[in-house]
């Protein structure tokens, strides 16, 4: 799907560039991240076969670095080499962390959706040493983002082990550069909220609902609050309404374009489980009435997914009280320094992003796994905010020998002892995620994308290559393939997403969730299966007429489709163009 939009967007003399998988309609996603990609590959030079490996690797390094360079800037710690360990703890956390379902490796584990306590899998005394190297093997690294039943639960390190370049990776270096700015409105010492710096961070924003839509409103809530709190507690409102409207306007004008022909496949927030308390009191009737959908999270789930960083944040917040008593405000701003405060801010932001689906979710087309994308775009940022503040904890505990109370060795001694096997299962994550995804590692090929293409399915292959070379901008075709399932193991609609030609529909699920219903993708699949099984050559010239088809493509993969297809009506309809191996490519008469 990636790749296809890239292709697309490269094919493509206008914007927004069309839908290869619904033509003649344009792509009705948020695809900034993918003209990026298509950008970089135009200035490159290279082919996106290429580009596309590269672009995983450039955002892998921007990760890695720019998360760097905020734990190392937001370290108070004077000493060198201990700035640098902040730098390289944040950046392994944000980057190649993972959370403590890595315990279930150390357990007989499970199989499939059926999750259990991790205590009651635990083995019998006397068996640990000899087990363990079992339970080391057969621990399945992607249950760590599906542990929650019907929940999606990701963060970057899963996404760069899958090779996953989709919008919420390619948000990242603008995410990052997001927190590096708020950080330096409010958090660095002498911090002024210049207006430039407020002007293009509303640029950001926008740029960050084109490229991955939650996260625009994300980071502009997050300045709303910090904004508030550091403007609301003097009385400066209007003031405080200004820069908030610069920003408000910023992202506005610079998502315009995109906006003007985008239509959000969310329609509307629904409620996820009224609260009891609520529910049973007299205006719960009112409030939650028609509310049937209820999915709540395990607390000793959320626990295993996010203790670790709940345990760090809060340590933040109590290191901060442990030697006074006083009301909130003497406490708030005498014992916590200026960026420390931003941190606890965007701790108590991240905790109500991981809150919020177990209340609500953005309602789409998913019945059953209703509240999985609000979980999983909610719980990515909070992600990445959370192991920043988790970095700048521990290191700040590490350099806290000597001191007083809560920043003394008793604490810092207690800190770390039940810090150790938290941090040891969050880090650990690579070790079984890497291995089981790519092996040992010793079967580099290249970095040419589409090398597994031309091996498994080489006539397919060289009718995307034809496409390519005999297919231009101003005059991009339509052709027909075999319509084709989500993520299926047989690669379908592989021919329109490497080429970049849009075929009559694609990845059927995936419509039905940029358009809205399936009322308007169930047609479309009838028609290319008439293509394909009709005997009756009016009704399919009438039908390739419908959608403007010039090419017809008949491989393996419409054979296996199609039991009833007889490719002899092609050569009536139109004329071979092209043939390579049991991939045939059929032009329709004019």
């Amino acid at each position: 799907m990636d790749y296809g939009f890239m292709q697309s967007i490269l094919n493509s003399w206008y914007f927004p560039p069309p839908d290869m998988w619904y033509p003649p309609l344009p792509i009705n996603y948020y695809y900034f991240g993918h003209l990026v990609t298509a950008l970089l590959t135009k200035l490159s030079g290279l082919d996106l076969a290429y580009t596309f490996n590269l672009m995983l690797a450039a955002i892998f390094a921007l990760c890695f670095t720019m998360s760097f360079s905020i734990g190392y800037q937001i370290s108070d710690i004077g000493h060198r080499m201990k700035r640098i360990t902040a730098g390289v703890l944040t950046a392994y956390l944000v980057t190649l962390a993972g959370n403590m379902q890595t315990i279930y490796a150390f357990t007989r584990g499970y199989t499939g959706d059926d999750v259990r306590p991790f205590w009651e899998l635990l083995w019998k005394a006397g068996e640990l040493v000899a087990k363990l190297p079992q339970g080391m093997e057969t621990y399945w690294y992607a249950n760590a983002t599906r542990f929650i039943p019907y929940a999606i639960h990701e963060f970057p390190s899963y996404s760069f082990v899958v090779s996953d370049v989709h919008g919420h990776v390619l948000s990242i270096p603008f995410v990052l550069l997001a927190i590096g700015l708020l950080v330096t409105l409010w958090g660095a010492k002498g911090a002024r909220e210049n207006w430039g710096t407020m002007l293009f961070y509303g640029f950001l924003c926008g740029v960050l609902l084109m490229t991955n839509a939650l996260d625009g409103p994300i980071y502009l809530g997050l300045f709303a609050v910090l904004l508030f709190i550091n403007r609301g507690n003097r009385g400066d409102w209007g003031d405080m309404g200004k820069r908030f409207g610069i920003v408000v306007l910023a992202a506005g004008l610079t998502s315009l374009p995109f906006l003007a022909h985008f239509k959000s496949f969310v329609n509307g927030i629904a409620i996820n489980c009224p609260l009891p308390f609520l529910a049973n009191s007299r205006i719960g009737p009112i409030i939650f009435e028609g509310v049937e959908k209820c999915q709540r999270s395990p607390v000793w789930m959320l626990w295993v997914l996010w203790g670790f960083f709940l345990y760090c944040g809060t340590a933040l917040i109590t290191r901060g009280i442990g030697e006074i008593r006083g009301n909130f405000r003497e406490v708030w701003g005498k014992k916590y320094t200026q960026l420390e405060r931003v941190l606890i801010i965007f701790f108590v932001f991240s905790l109500l992003l991981i809150i919020f689906p177990e209340l609500f979710y953005f309602k789409d087309i998913y019945p059953q796994h209703f509240r999985s994308n609000t979980m999983f775009k909610l719980g990515y940022q909070a992600f990445i905010l959370f192991s920043i503040i988790a970095g700048y904890t521990i290191v700040q505990y590490l350099g806290s020998r000597g001191d007083k109370g809560a920043r003394g060795n008793w604490g810092r001694t207690l800190f770390f002892l039940f810090l150790a096997p938290q941090l040891f299962l969050v880090f650990i994550y690579p070790l079984f995620s890497v291995r089981s995804y790519f092996g040992a590692l010793k079967r580099y090929e290249g970095i040419y994308g589409l090398a597994w293409l031309e091996r498994e399915h080489p006539g397919d292959y060289r009718t995307i290559l034809w496409l390519k070379e005999n297919t231009t901008p101003t005059s991009l075709p339509v052709i027909v393939e075999s319509d084709g399932d989500s993520y299926s193991p047989k690669d379908e609609n592989r021919i329109s997403a490497f080429s970049g030609i849009p075929t009559v529909i694609g990845w059927a699920v995936h419509e039905w969730l940029w358009r809205g219903t399936y009322d308007v993708v169930s047609p479309r699949r009838e028609d290319v299966r008439r293509i394909y099984e009709s005997d009756n050559l009016e009704e399919i010239r009438q039908i390739l007429g419908k959608y403007g088809v010039r090419y017809i493509v008949v491989g393996r993969m419409e054979r296996e489709r199609f039991a009833s297809l007889d490719e002899q009506k092609f050569a009536t309809i139109g004329t071979t163009v092209f043939q390579s191996g049991e991939t045939v490519l059929y032009e329709v008469a004019r």
